[in-house]
This record gives C-alpha cells, structure tokens and sequence, in this order.
C-alpha cells in the first residue's frame, strides 16, 4: 500500500514552552506538512514555529474553542489530517497508530478514553460524550469523541463532513454518523493528567453551575443533538416502546363531582399478586383516592384492584409504557398526586415522605436514588441518562433524579401547567418542570431495584436493551424540548467561537 500523504494540524495560543516538543515528536511521523495556526498569541509562537518549519496561519486575536482545528483543516493538503494541541507533546510512537488506521481504510481515528471515570462518577463532560454517543447509538465509542486530541481524519472524511463544522467537534461526529463513516479508537492515549489548568476551567458565567469549558461542552453535545434530531426525528430514531400516542392525543376523562385531596396512580398490566397489598399500603399512606389504570391487564388483577376499593380504568390492549400515568392523572381530582406500580409493594411509610414533601410546598418529589450513581461502575446507561438531562436542565444536583422512577408526587398545579399528556413521557415531564420554574427535588430513598420484576424488555440484545433504548429516547425528547425552549446550544456558553471568521474564509476561499 502507498503511504497516503499527512498533514498535521495544530492549533496554539501562547504555547512557546511545548510547541517545539510537539513539533519535533509530529516530525518523526514524515509528514509532508504541518499547519499551526496562531491565534491570540503574545509570547513569540508564530515566530518559533516559522523556524521550526511549520505553515503558520497566524490570527492577532483568540479564535475561540477548536476554530483553529477547523481552520488548519482547510489550508491542509495531506490525505491523512493529524489533529493535536500545542501545550500537550505525545511521542510519535503513540500517534503512529492513528495514521495508521486512516491509511488502513478507517474514515476517523479517536482516541480510547473510555478509562476515564471508570471507577468513580463521571465528569460532566465524560458524561456528555457518553450519552451522546448512546443516543447516536454508537454505544461501541464509549466516551471517545473528536473533542479529544489526538484524532485523526481523512481527506474524504473532512470533505463529507465540512471543514467548517471542525469548529464544533461534537457536531463533526454527528455528521460522521450520519453519513456511515468509519469510527474507531486507535489508541489511548492519557490527555487528561497533562492538560494544563486554565481559567476557564475554573471561571463561572452567571449564576451557572458549571465553569465555562464545561459549559461549552455540554452546549457541544447539545447542539450536536440537534443536528440529530432535526435529521432523525425528536427521538433521534430510538423506540418509542409502542406507546399508543394517537389514544392519549384524544383521551379526555370524564367529569366527576367528588373532590380527593391525595390520588394514587397505579398503571398495571399482569400483577394479580401484588396489586391488592399494593393498594392496601397507598391507603395506609392517607391517599383517599386510588385509581388503578388496567393496560390490557388480566381479569384477575383487574378484579383484585377492584376487590380492595381501587377505582379500576378498564383498556383491553396495552397503551404503552407510561401512558397509563397521564390516564390516571387525568381521571384524578386530588391536589396531591401519588406515582407508584403495581407490581412491587412500596410500605406506607416511605409513601407518606413524598405526599408529605408535596404538601410542604416542593412541586415534584422524587425517589432519592443518587446512592445508585456510587453503587456500580460504570455508571448504568439509565441513570447516565437520567443525569445528563439534569445537567442540560442546569440541576446536575439531582443527579439521576427522575419522573422516570417511582415513588414520585406532584402538585396538582404542576399537571395543570404542563398538561396530563405530558406525563407519558417523564423526563419531558421534568423538563417542562423545572423550566417552569417548578420546585423539583430528591426527597427520599426507596429501593425500586431489588423489587423489580425482570421483564423480556429488559434483556441485552446487540449490547443494550429495549428498555434501555426507550428510557434514552424519552430523554432525547426532553432534550428536544429544552432546545425549542432556547436555542440550538440549550441556552449553553460557546466558548467564544468566531465563527464568522470561518464564513469569511469559506466565501473567500470557496
């Protein structure tokens, strides 16, 4: 096979220190060129890098976050596009593989961090190129993304994917998806112990939880969602779980005279041996009106629900996941809502802590399962998702606190303002929530796992589970509400991109 020609390409802002390691250790691959481009520097970089030989491209002002990348790609000649940073020197022997895997037929080389956070919570920005490749269903990347040096790119894969959207490089890897293009991880290499302090890493904007690189980060992955979304769909193409939409589109309950200060919503489908004591302990809790909504439940359980006072809403063919929630709340008249299945018994006692919160004025009450983000490492796909919205929604307190988990209680002023409908899909019910200005909080503990029926959804298939796939896909569509409700990035910092300067070079340089 003919070596391919390489190009690398080095963005730098006051790197003089490292640059001339950088460079020396780039050399040792032949390349035919490298593309440093200078911008805000003020410590004489451009000009040691014009006697070290490289093709500087210098800028007096900063770029912004990866704009350099996107710019060094498009003066890059070479078949092979190289991508690192100026203040981090990686041997040559580390960097081979990645040219290596472009040579040998691979569209993008990553590189492996999937290490990172493998045995503690993960960062926000881990976190982030995790879920987002999950929700690209590319589960097989892990955390690896192009946001990470050092990576490689063919010339076909830059011209696929625009030299331009190198400036966000999370959006790049949307577009590489998108496009079929050949993903892989070349090589591990450690960029996180290196990687020098700086001031945004620390630096807050508002009153932001995060500091400006995480705030960049995340707002990266949303706007690559959007990509996705605007491409795929609202679920970005994940199951739906056959949730029966057009019903609940049409569904209104009918009116009653009686007034319940405290309703339970129990959805139920087989639970012959469970739903009984289940309602017995909702009662105990205080809950004086207990609606027991049958998706294409058997006539026993339907009968038992009935044999202990439930008012029992009868549907003969399966509604869906979570649509049997909206359905109830609904046909509820309390002021008070109780979220719990039928087919685990939860004791009255740990029922009263969430009406009780509910009545003390918090909005939403949410089971307390932050214990389980330390139980298991890596963190499970579904409380990774859970926690990712969290952070979206700027709440990365909640961890993977969710309507998705039960027990929970609402207000009744909450169902008011974002329409039963919407609880079909809990994290979307939590977005609108919590951009409602809501009151949402982790209340307190209730072990749902040990309980849990296994059920066929949740069985791995090709690597994940049905189940799995739904629970992301409801995020997705949260996600996607949160992006209707600001902007392409979710409200995020971008981290100061000039990316007119990169309009101006594409019209002078078409």
């Amino acid at each position: 096979m003919t070596p391919r020609k390489l190009s690398v390409v080095i963005p730098v802002q006051n790197e003089a220190a490292t640059i001339a390691a950088v460079v020396r250790e780039a050399r040792m691959l032949s390349p035919v060129e490298i593309v440093v481009v200078v911008n805000g520097s003020t410590d004489g970089t451009a000009r040691l890098c014009r006697e070290l030989g490289c093709n500087v491209y210098e800028f007096k002002h900063p770029l912004g976050n990866d704009v350099g990348r996107a710019i060094g790609a498009y003066y890059a000649k070479g078949d092979v596009l190289l991508f690192l940073d100026g203040d981090i020197p990686i041997g040559h022997d580390r960097l081979r593989p990645f040219v290596a895997a472009i040579e040998n037929g691979r569209d993008i080389a990553l590189n492996d961090l999937s290490w990172v956070n493998a045995t503690g919570l993960p960062h926000y920005t881990t976190l982030a190129k995790k879920m987002f490749n999950r929700m690209m269903r590319r589960i097989d990347l892990s955390g690896n993304s192009l946001l990470a040096i050092p990576h490689a790119m063919s010339r076909r894969a830059v011209e696929r994917i625009g030299w331009q959207r190198l400036a966000t490089p999370v959006v790049a890897q949307a577009v590489a998806m998108e496009q079929g293009l050949s993903i892989w991880h070349a090589g591990a290499v450690d960029v996180v112990t290196p990687n020098q302090p700086r001031l945004m890493h620390a630096r807050k904007r508002g009153d932001s939880p995060f500091p400006e690189s995480t705030e960049r980060i995340l707002g990266d992955h949303l706007e690559a969602l959007a990509y996705a979304i605007e491409r795929f769909g609202p679920r970005a193409l994940l199951t739906d779980g056959a949730r029966n939409r057009e019903f609940l589109r049409t569904y209104e309950a009918p009116r009653r005279l009686r007034k319940a200060r405290r309703s339970a919503v129990i959805p139920v489908g087989e639970e012959r041996d469970t739903i009984r004591e289940v309602v017995r302990e909702a009662r105990k809790a205080g809950m004086d009106e207990i609606i027991v909504v049958a998706n294409g439940a058997d006539d026993e359980t339907v009968s038992r629900a009935m044999q202990v006072g439930a008012n029992v809403l009868v549907f003969r063919q399966r509604l869906g996941h979570n649509v049997g929630r909206a359905v109830g709340a609904a046909f509820s008249s309390g002021e008070t809502l109780l979220f719990i299945d039928g087919d685990f018994v939860v004791p009255a006692e740990d029922l009263r802590a969430y009406v009780q919160a509910v009545e003390s004025g918090i909005d939403v009450a949410l089971n307390d399962l932050t214990r389980l983000c330390y139980r298991s490492m890596p963190l499970d796909a579904v409380s990774a998702a859970k926690y990712f919205l969290n952070c979206c929604l700027r709440r990365p307190e909640l961890l993977n606190g969710s309507m998705t988990a039960v027990p929970h209680a609402i207000s009744r002023r909450v169902v008011d303002a974002i329409g039963f409908r919407n609880l079909m899909i809990p994290p979307l019910a939590q977005a609108m929530a919590i951009m409602g200005g809501f009151d949402v909080r982790n209340v307190h503990y209730t072990d749902v796992l040990t309980p849990n029926r296994i059920r066929p959804d949740h069985a791995l298939r090709g690597g994940t589970a049905p189940a799995f796939e739904r629970i992301v896909g409801d995020h997705v569509e949260a996600i996607d509400y949160v992006l209707r409700r600001t902007d392409r990035r979710g409200g995020f910092f971008d981290g100061n991109r000039n990316r007119a300067i990169l309009e101006q070079l594409g019209r002078e340089h078409p």
